[in-house]
Order: structure tokens, then C-alpha cells, then sequence
């Protein structure tokens, strides 16, 4: 700061920001005086108001050296001015600044690999956007950044290039060029000082991968600092679950070559000795029964020591508090290590904290979802001690829903309380409404046009009402169903439905008769435990028969001949099913167990039950791999008076709902004369399906491919059942769900054991058919 006298007295303080931090304890000589008048120059865009308003100042106060420190402070942190002078005029103080250039236009170009809308929204909330002040320094720290995250990402031979064109009005134009390069890949990965395992064994630790030439979208040959460390920890979790507690990375070396294409990675790596688990204890206020905590421990003596045996099992000693209330328990599994017998002695150190009630339960996102919809699937209760089981399985009966497609809880501790929470459920809903007209194929049934109305939440309330009316050249249906998931608060559910059904044929080579069939049903779900459930109903229906002498095959006639050609039916349809899915539809883990038996009851003109068993499992498997089993017997016959089934009702195998390769409905025993597939009392068929993660981006529950093994078939008596009869076949599939034509459904399969006679068929698909 300069300070002199020519004529008046002037005084000029000239300050940047940092000189003005680095002043502020400094000596000052200056001659104070009392503010007369206050006036601004330089300003452009500004008024002079603007100025007064950062100016800790006013007509009448005295500047002396604190008060000019603090007006400078003022001045420059409002970020309105590059450049400030106080100058003195008489008793006048005048203030001289150069504003800020105003950004007349922002542009960033070139960003393919690293940007989008997001940080697009990131600049502009910097500062970087038309209309914001410039400042040199933010342009420099987003050149900085941007540089950084394409070298996190491989990108080590990018150029940012940033251009200031000054414009008239005090305005800048304000350009960002990126040039990306090429992306550097993994050339090499070396492990030093290993010995317990060979490198092949730890590079598969490892997801960034060398680059390798036949991986067509290969991306883990691409280096990523945050990868690697995520691939440090899990080689140290492999190592320290192995026994080898003192395992330790000791260096790691990342060199890039000349030309910026390649990337060495070298790890050293110092083993130590391997531990064993001498005993284990618990500490603290263990508050459960220490021979029930003894029971969730996977860490038993004399094992070898693992770490993630250790982690898991204070992780089950914590739910199982939490489960009685203690949300916030916290178990630590400490080790005490023994160096001359190389033995870890554990200590689960249990901090249970406070036990917790929940205060509310509060749902976020369900806008076309009436809160008690939501709410009766709660398995946690307000005023009721926290149960993390509980909460979770609450969250998944959201989850699985129809019109939810997904859903997420977060546990919230009371202000101003230590023993209660809130339960914060924020679900995502799908749309619940569908109007579908469309246009499908079946195996079965050839072309067919279908249209339907559905809603799974109908007016908020859960309840679904469907109406499906298909038309194709062998049938002719129109269905009409309501559902009440809770037609009693305790979750028994009801369904009510109505349908018709006008076919010219089971099947497309039908053994030559026609069937119309008009009928209701009232089915009811009950509830036996989380999982389990009854269905118990009944059913009304009457089925017209019409045959063709010259077409009509011997065992149709026969059957025409015995019983007639109008039936009245009253069946009682009764099951129990278990599902532990964790989806309805495209399910990746869990099992469904469900055996369902209808029963035409006496005063039915015709006498039979119909008895199915389904079992569908699912086995994960690691790198997101899963195999889904599943399978299902059949079995129906007459009793009583009756002495045959009707033939419409019997079972039929092939296609692609039972063993794919085989043309839909053409397994198993003919008829005669005509030699057509005529069905079964028996049928035996299990798809198992080895499910593998796509290399397009999918979420898993609307796309589906993997390798297929089915086996099954058709048999006219139950006694008739021979293994070597049993058809196999092998091959792909592909399952996509899409918004025009439902569910697309393909496989190209290999049969492998088919017979003389019987019609094969690689290709097949079927779509335009919903869940």
C-alpha cells in the first residue's frame, strides 16, 4: 500500500486477495479520517448501491486501519470485483474496482468419455454457465479436475484446452476443447514375494485384468486408481481369510510407457506366517444367552483364522440384537495375537447400545399409492421394538408388489432421543395401468390378436381388475378377473374371474374336435406363515363338444359316445404353495414350491381330479452367474362313474414351457386314426437353465439369456412311465420383456434323443403373451 500527497491529500490502498489475508495483522500508517462522502468508480454493469451493499462503511464512520481492512474483505468477497482501490478525496472516499468479466457463452466440447448432464449441471452450479461472473481460478481448478478423472480412467493422454476470448461490454467467451486419446490398457501385472499362492491364483482376485485380444468389449483392461484400490483390499481379504493375519502390500509401482499406451502394475507383497483361531470369547454387555451367541460363530477352534469368517459372524451376533430391539448394536471381533504360537485369540467386544421402538413408519414416492396399501404389508410395527429382520422383510413384500418396482428403507434416529427411530420406506412405482393391443405368435396357436385392460392398483387401492379378449384361427377367449390381496385385513385374498373359450382344437394338428366352454370361478389365498399360503376354491363351468365323423379321431368318438357332448362341471380346486422368491417374474434367487389338486365334484356330469406339483429353485453362483430349476409332474384321471378324461383336459408336452426343440403339444401318445398328438393322464418335465450376465447393460428383470438342458414327456396311464422315454434337448434362450409385445420368449435348441415319428423343431418363439 502506498500513501502520498500531491497538492490534496491522497491516499491509495491497492490490494489483491491475498495480499489483503497476508495484511491483516500487518502495521498500518495511516491517517485516519471521517467519511464525508462515498463514491465508486470503473463500474460497468454495476450500480453504485451494489457496491455499498458489500461495503462495511457508511457516510459518517471513521477509516482508519481496521476499518480498511475490512472493507477490503468486504469488497472481494462479494466476488464481484478482479481488482479494488481505495483512494482518498478530501473527506471523500473513493472507491476504484474492475469488475469481473459476465460470461457471454460457455462451451465443452470433445467430453465423450466423462461428462453428460451431470456435469454439465456440476459447471453450472460452479459457476460455469452464461450470465456467471469469470474467475480464473474456477476455469483453472475444472481444467485441473477434468484432467485428473481421465487419467483416473486411463486416459493419460488426454488434452484440455481452454480458450478466454474477451468481448466487448466487459463479456468473456469461455471454450473448453477436449481431446481425448486412446485409452491406456494393461500390458502387465506382476506379483513379487509370494509364496503361498501361485500369481495366476491372485490375478483372479483381482477385476482389472492385462488386455487381452480376443475380449471384444473388454473394459477391465482399463486402469482405474479406485480399482486398483479395490483390488488391493480384495487381495488382502484373500490372503487374511486364508490364515495370513500379517499379510501386507508393501509397494505398489504403476508405470506408464513412452508412448502412453501401455500400464505396468507391480505389486510386493510380504505374506507372513499363517494363524490359527486358539479360542474365541464374548466381552461387553452381551445381553443374548452366550451359548445361543456360541451358535452364530463360524470361527470355532483350532481353524484356520479367516477374517471374513470373523466379519460375518459379529454380523450375525448384531442382527440377532437387533432383531430384539437393539438397532444400533455394534459387535467387534477383535483379535489378540499370540507371535511364538502363531494363534489368534478372538474377542467379540458387544456394544448393544439402547434398545429402540419405532416412533413412525413414513412412505415417500407412492403418489398413485393410497398409504394403508403399503402400509398392511409392514411386518415392523410402530410403537414396537425395532426388529432389522422385520424391517427388511417389510421392505421386500414392497418389493414385490406388481405396481412397486423397487423399494429402500432407511432407519432414522429421533432428535433429541437416544431409544427411538423413524422408518423412512421410499418406494419407486411402476406404472400400474396397461391397455395392450397387439398382434403374437404361439407354436400352439399360430398368429393371434389379443387386446387387454389391466390395473394392478386400481385407484390406489392394490386390488387388480383385468379384462383379456384374444382371437386367433384355432381359439377365440374372453377373460374377466378381480383380485383383493386383502379381502380380510389378516391377508386372505380374493379373486373372482369369468371366461370363454371357443377352440377348434387343443392343439394345431388337433385329433378333430371343437370345444366351447363358459364358466366362473371364486378362488381364495390364505395365509399360513410368511411364506406359505392355502388356495382353496371352486369353480362352475359348461363345456359343449362337437365332433366330425370323417375327422374326428377313435378315442374322441368313443369318448362322445360314453359321455356325450355337453358337460356340467363343478370343481374344487384347492393347493398350497411356499415362495420365497425374490421376484414374481424373472427371479434370480429363492424357491417356489407349490402342488395345487382340482376336483369335479359329485353332481358333475363328468368325475375327475387333477393333481400338479411345481418346484422352480434358484442357486446363485459366482460372477453373477445363477442356474434356475424348474420342475413339474402332472397327473389327472377319473373316478367314480367316470371312466375316462376328457380330452381337452389332458396334458401335452413340447414347446418352449416344457422341453424346447420339440414342436409345441407334439410329445407323447397319438391317436388313431389319424397319428395325431392326442395327450395324457401323466406328464413329467424339468428346464434347467444356466443364467449368465449379458454384455449389454441389463438390470436382470426384464432381459434374461442363458444355456438350457429340458427333459420331459407325456404318458397316455400313469403306470406307463419310462426314464428312457423322457425327451432331452439342449441349447440358448432368450427371454425379453418389451413394451409392445409383452413377453418375448426365444430359443434355438438341440434335441437330443428324439424318436422316430417324433417333429423337432430348433427354432421357436412366442411373444405378445403377458405374464
Amino acid at each position: 500500500m502506498g500513501f502520498n500527497r500531491s497538492g490534496r491529500r491522497g491516499v491509495v490502498f491497492a490490494f489483491g486477495l491475498i495480499a489483503a489475508l497476508a495484511l491483516q495483522g500487518a502495521a498500518w500508517a495511516i491517517e485516519p479520517f471521517k467519511i464525508r462522502e462515498i463514491r465508486a468508480e470503473g463500474l460497468q454493469r454495476l450500480e453504485i448501491g451494489t457496491v455499498l451493499t458489500y461495503l462495511p462503511l457508511s457516510v459518517g464512520d471513521e477509516l482508519n486501519d481496521a476499518t480498511s481492512r475490512e472493507a477490503i474483505r468486504g469488497l472481494y468477497g462479494s466476488g464481484l470485483f478482479q481488482d479494488v482501490e481505495l483512494t482518498r478525496d478530501g473527506d471523500a472516499l473513493v472507491i476504484k474496482v474492475k469488475e469481473r468479466p459476465e460470461i457471454a457463452s460457455f462451451s465443452l466440447k470433445g467430453n465423450d468419455k466423462i461428462g453428460g448432464d451431470e456435469l454439465n449441471k456440476s459447471l453450472k452450479d460452479l459457476g460455469l454457465a452464461q450470465g456467471e461472473l469469470y474467475k480464473r481460478e474456477l476455469l483453472d481448478q475444472v481444467e485441473q479436475e477434468l484432467r485428473r478423472q481421465y487419467m483416473a480412467n486411463g486416459y493419460y493422454d488426454v488434452d484440455v484446452d481452454t480458450h478466454v476470448d474477451p468481448l466487448p461490454n466487459n463479456r468473456v467467451d469461455i471454450k473448453i476443447q477436449v481431446t481425448e486419446g486412446h485409452v491406456s490398457k494393461i500390458k502387465e501385472i506382476n506379483v513379487l514375494g509370494n509364496k503361498a499362492f501361485p500369481k495366476e491364483v491372485l490375478l483372479q482376485q483381482l477385476k482389472l485384468q492385462t488386455s487381452t485380444w480376443w475380449k471384444l468389449f473388454q473394459k477391465s483392461d482399463r486402469y482405474s486408481k479406485q480399482q486398483l484400490g479395490g483390488d488391493l483390499e480384495s487381495l488382502s481379504s484373500y490372503y487374511q481369510d486364508r490364515g495370513y493375519l500379517q499379510f501386507n502390500i508393501t509397494s505398489v509401482q504403476v508405470a506408464l510407457s513412452p508412448d502412453k499406451k501401455d500400464i505396468y502394475i507391480t505389486l510386493n507383497v510380504e505374506e507372513g506366517d499363517k494363524y490359527t483361531v486358539k479360542d474365541h470369547r464374548f466381552s461387553g454387555d452381551i445381553i443374548l444367552n452366550e451359548e445361543f451367541l456360541n451358535r452364530l460363530v463360524s470361527t470355532p477352534d483350532g481353524s484356520q483364522f479367516s477374517r471374513k469368517e470373523a466379519t460375518e459372524s459379529a454380523d450375525r451376533v448384531e442382527a440377532a440384537l437387533s432383531d430384539i430391539g437393539y438397532a444400533f448394536a455394534k459387535v467387534t471381533p477383535l483379535p489378540e495375537v499370540d507371535e511364538s504360537k502363531k494363534q489368534v485369540s478372538l474377542n467379540y467386544y458387544v456394544e448393544p447400545g439402547k434398545r429402540a421402538y419405532i416412533r413412525h413408519i413414513n412412505f415417500s414416492g407412492n403418489a398413485g399409492t393410497n398409504d394403508e396399501t403399503l402400509r398392511r404389508e409392514m411386518r415392523q410395527l410402530e410403537a414396537s421394538p425395532f426388529s432389522k429382520s422385520a424391517v427388511e422383510r417389510s421392505r421386500v413384500r414392497l418389493q414385490r408388489l406388481p405396481f412397486i418396482e423397487s423399494a429402500e428403507v432407511e432407519t432414522k434416529p429421533v432428535p433429541g432421543t437416544d431409544d427411538l427411530v423413524d422408518l423412512e420406506y421410499k418406494v419407486k412405482e411402476r406404472q400400474p395401468g396397461q391397455i395392450q393391443f397387439g398382434v403374437g405368435y404361439s407354436g400352439s396357436q399360430g398368429f393371434l390378436i389379443s387386446a387387454s385392460v389391466s390395473n394392478s392398483n386400481f385407484l390406489g387401492t392394490g386390488n387388480t381388475v383385468a379384462i383379456t379378449a384374444e382371437n386367433s384361427y384355432l381359439s377365440r377367449q374372453l377373460n374377466l378377473s378381480w383380485t383383493n390381496p386383502y379381502f380380510t385385513s389378516d391377508g386372505i385374498s380374493q379373486t373372482i374371474s369369468t371366461y370363454y373359450r371357443r377352440s377348434k382344437g387343443v392343439i394345431r394338428f388337433s385329433s378333430g374336435f371343437d370345444y366351447d366352454v363358459l364358466g366362473a370361478d371364486l378362488t381364495y389365498g390364505i395365509p399360513l406363515s410368511e411364506f406359505t399360503f392355502l388356495r382353496l376354491g371352486g369353480g362352475v363351468s359348461r363345456t359343449a363338444l362337437q365332433t366330425f365323423p370323417t375327422l374326428s379321431s377313435d378315442q374322441v368318438l368313443d369318448f362322445v359316445i360314453n359321455n356325450g357332448t355337453v358337460f356340467n362341471e363343478y370343481q374344487l380346486r384347492t393347493g398350497i404353495a411356499r415362495d420365497t422368491r425374490n421376484r414374481t417374474f424373472f427371479a434370480s434367487s429363492g424357491s417356489l414350491s407349490r402342488l395345487n389338486v382340482d376336483i369335479s365334484i359329485p353332481g358333475s356330469d363328468l368325475l375327475y381330479y387333477n393333481a400338479s406339483l411345481q418346484q422352480q429353485q434358484y442357486f446363485s453362483l459366482p460372477y453373477k452367474f445363477f442356474v434356475a430349476f424348474d420342475g413339474t409332474v402332472g397327473y389327472i384321471n377319473a373316478y367314480g362313474k367316470s371312466h375316462a378324461v376328457p380330452p381337452y383336459q389332458n396334458y401335452f408336452a413340447g414347446g418352449p414351457n416344457t422341453v424346447r426343440g420339440y414342436r409345441d403339444g407334439t410329445l407323447g401318445p397319438r391317436d388313431t386314426p389319424n397319428g395325431n398328438p392326442f395327450g395324457g393322464k401323466l406328464r413329467s418335465t424339468a428346464q434347467t437353465e444356466l443364467v449368465f450376465p449379458l454384455p449389454i447393460v441389463s438390470d436382470n428383470k426384464t432381459t434374461r439369456m442363458g444355456f438350457f438342458y429340458d427333459v420331459g414327456n407325456v404318458f397316455a396311464e400313469g403306470g406307463d412311465f419310462k426314464a428312457a422315454q423322457l425327451r432331452q434337448s439342449t441349447g440358448l434362450a432368450f427371454a425379453f420383456f418389451t413394451p409392445i409385445l409383452g413377453l418375448l420368449d426365444l430359443s434355438y435348441a438341440f434335441p437330443l434323443n428324439a424318436k422316430p415319428g417324433d417333429q423337432t423343431e430348433h427354432f421357436q418363439l412366442t411373444f405378445g403373451q403377458g405374464f
